[in-house]
């Protein structure tokens, strides 16, 4: 009688034990079905980080650190994301991701082989298709055929804003052409709505919207066009050290961040040196509000080509999204423009 009334309690608890074994289990294999993976094996990888932009549907950042080229990425995605591997070259691979999907990643950045879920074969198609061609048109035409068969793929968004948006003179017309006919969910994606602030429609009220500059700061760190600190305005200042106006521009610049706007303000100073001791003589100390930067590729810098810049000095006003509010804004008149759109900004608040 003694041995039967312990051995009840006894067999609860194992019953119990094992029940929360069973759910822990069944918990942790959810969690797997729910995570998204990116398995990476690049060949000839020297660097020691890879930055991953994140584009929809939250602006992010993150940071990979393969070991020998090899790598595993996982995050937990709310619905079909897509982010972008950056090497420090500035070559980027496009990945789409979604609750389960498993992709694998080899090659490398100029030609990467990428097999997976969702759109990533779709991608890849395409890259295969134009591996052997060389004519620019040839391509565009290939790429035109892509988004025509493909409207409900967000490598179609990917495709249009690489080979069409990333261009020195796009051609807008055939840009919403070849964009109206895709799904509701891809037009809706980030990098897309980019493309789409530069319709005809929207060009005629004088909108347009400075491309994705991928460059790093002093610090090895990226420059940060999606941080939720980020100033609301940013002025991306062009000069170089062989350029005396410039540089005295540059100084002017500099005076008008120490003494007004700085929670709203910053001023990205590009400059157009091939050198880097030249560059380094002639920059003052970077700071949240003051940053310099340079690509050493002088007139060749991608930016330039898209503002269609021919001469120094040159500036551009942005907002946080990229839209430029104003060109060449120096002392007197861009203290006023900020002033006015600080006022604005707090009005529809």
């Amino acid at each position: 009688m003694y041995f039967r009334i312990n051995k009840i309690p006894f067999m609860k608890k194992l019953y119990l034990l094992l029940f929360s074994v069973y759910l822990l289990f069944c918990l942790d294999s959810c969690k797997q079905n729910q995570e998204f993976e990116l398995k990476g094996e690049l060949e000839d990888f020297t660097s020691t980080m890879i930055l991953v932009v994140h584009d929809d549907p939250e602006a992010k950042l993150d940071t990979i650190y393969p070991r020998d080229g090899k790598f595993i990425y996982t995050f937990t995605p709310d619905t079909i994301s897509t982010f972008r591997l950056v090497n420090d070259s500035g070559k980027i691979i496009p990945i789409f991701a979604d609750k389960g999907w498993q992709v694998s990643l080899k090659g490398n950045f100029t030609h990467p082989e990428i097999q997976g879920d969702g759109p990533n074969n779709e991608l890849q198609e395409f890259r295969q298709s134009i591996q052997t061609l060389k004519d620019q048109v040839q391509i565009r035409r290939q790429a035109e055929t892509f988004i025509q068969n493909h409207p409900a793929s967000y490598a179609s968004a990917y495709i249009l804003w690489q080979y069409f948006s990333q261009t020195e003179q796009p051609d807008l017309t055939l840009i919403a052409k070849l964009a109206e006919p895709l799904s509701g969910k891809v037009k809706d994606c980030r990098i897309l709505n980019e493309i789409l602030q530069k319709m005809p429609d929207k060009e005629k009220n004088g909108t347009t919207y400075l491309n994705y500059i991928s460059v790093k700061k002093r610090n090895g760190e990226y420059l940060s066009w999606s941080s939720s600190n980020q100033k609301q305005y940013s002025l991306l200042n062009f000069w170089a050290s062989w350029d005396k106006e410039s540089l005295t521009l540059k100084d002017s610049l500099y005076a008008l961040c120490q003494r007004s706007l700085k929670k709203d303000f910053r001023v990205i100073n590009f400059s157009l040196d091939y050198q880097k001791t030249e560059w380094l003589r002639n920059t003052e100390k970077d700071n949240e509000q003051w940053i310099e930067i340079c690509d050493y590729k002088g007139w060749n810098t991608p930016a330039l080509k898209q503002l269609q810049v021919g001469n120094l000095p040159f500036n551009v006003l942005v907002d946080r999204n990229r839209k430029i509010l104003g060109r060449n804004l120096y002392g007197k008149e861009l203290e006023e423009k900020l002033e006015a759109l600080t006022a604005e900004s707090k009005e529809q608040k």
